[in-house]
């Protein structure tokens, strides 16, 4: 069976292009996920991986293998292990070798350990037949590593899935909604051009926006009918704000300014928000860490904290394992400087633009200090 290769930076295609190759193995529905093994870099191990190639497939004509961000885990790994040793070598640590044993023994040496990705390459000829193997990476493996070689040698199937920008972007857009759409859409497209390049405005690069949007605008459309450039003017400005607006503060508050930085340019230069509505957001988010943490403490499960926050269960439980990361103390600090921001734009102490991004970059950098605090091993 053949061993495919789903590389590059567009996950959302890539994960198209893995249920259309699911869909091509003939797998019985109702025996498929019996038949399949996912693996992923951070636990991935050459066992598991040999155990999942090699077991008999059930009641089935294969099995399925799905490795996702191995290759790139196993190249850190490997880069890791040289630093060390280089490391070793440059203070001049010892390296102390076991006398030899003598007779028989002594002839049996193990052989040299492989570097982990060397050793996924040596086995990859041993793939069985019936095995479909997948591997999903943020990028293609560098050309001269063994485990390229082997890639190469085995005949992989190789897909490169880029960001798509431009026109690119456009052809993307329509034939997701193509996708969406399946028999039910009109034999000129589902979205059209016009459609498109406006949506590309304002989804820019960031291809799971796209993606949701699209499913949103198709639905809206309804069947036999394109998307026109009119139904995105329509639905698209204020949920894409919306999501840029969510992303601002979960940015801040893992500490990551760089990224909270650019969803405040796109959201005051690209989307139209006010610096007043980015701090109300600001400090909306952080008083829901607040509140989140205190129902927490007082004993209410999940539930009940969606229910009484007006949340869904799995927003819940993503603010409080954000909010313990981080701690009361510095969750209380973030709130009251967001009031003091908002305090210090209504009395005109300064421009509404700088308020907003001194409040992103100071919480940022509380939440950085917050979480280093936390993971300071008590004396």
């Amino acid at each position: 069976m053949p061993i495919h290769l789903l590389a590059g930076p567009d996950d959302v295609s890539i994960d198209d292009a893995l249920r259309d190759l699911l869909a091509a193995t003939r797998l019985p529905a109702d025996l498929a996920e019996a038949n399949t093994t996912r693996l992923d870099g951070s636990t991935f191990s050459m066992d598991a991986f040999r155990f999942a190639c090699e077991a008999v497939p059930f009641l089935a004509s294969g099995r399925v293998v799905i490795c996702r961000g191995v290759i790139a885990a196993l190249g850190a790994r490997d880069a890791r292990a040289t630093t060390r040793r280089d490391a070793g070598r440059s203070t001049g640590a010892e390296v102390k070798v076991a006398p030899a044993r003598r007779g028989r023994a002594a002839a049996a040496a193990p052989p040299p350990s492989l570097a982990p990705d060397e050793a996924l390459a040596a086995y990859l000829p041993s793939v069985p037949a019936t095995t479909h193997a997948f591997f999903l990476e943020g990028e293609a493996p560098a050309p001269s590593t063994s485990l390229s070689e082997a890639l190469a040698a085995r005949g992989v199937h190789a897909r490169a899935f880029p960001i798509p920008v431009g026109d690119e972007m456009v052809r993307w857009l329509r034939d997701r909604a193509r996708r969406v759409a399946g028999a039910d859409a009109p034999p000129s497209g589902a979205m059209t051009i016009e459609a498109a390049q406006v949506l590309a405005g304002h989804v820019g690069s960031d291809l799971r926006l796209a993606a949701s949007e699209v499913l949103k605008l198709v639905t809206h459309a309804g069947q036999g009918r394109a998307v026109e450039a009119r139904d995105v003017a329509l639905l698209v400005p204020q949920s894409v704000a919306a999501a840029k607006v969510w992303e601002l503060t979960q940015a801040m508050l893992d500490g990551q300014r760089d990224r909270a930085g650019a969803r405040l340019v796109q959201l005051i230069d690209g989307a139209d928000f006010r610096p007043e509505q980015v701090i109300a957001a600001v400090r909306s988010a952080v008083a829901q860490h607040l509140n989140v943490m205190a129902r927490s403490a007082s004993g209410a499960d999940d539930a009940t904290i969606a229910r009484e926050l007006r949340m869904q269960p799995f927003a819940v439980k993503m603010t409080r394992d954000r909010a313990s990361r981080l701690s009361d103390r510095a969750l209380a600090y973030m709130h009251r400087q967001a009031l003091e921001a908002d305090h210090s734009l209504k009395v005109g102490k300064v421009t509404p633009r700088l308020a907003a991004e001194l409040l992103v970059i100071e919480l940022a950098a509380r939440a950085v200090q917050a979480m280093q605090m936390r993971a300071r091993p008590r004396a």
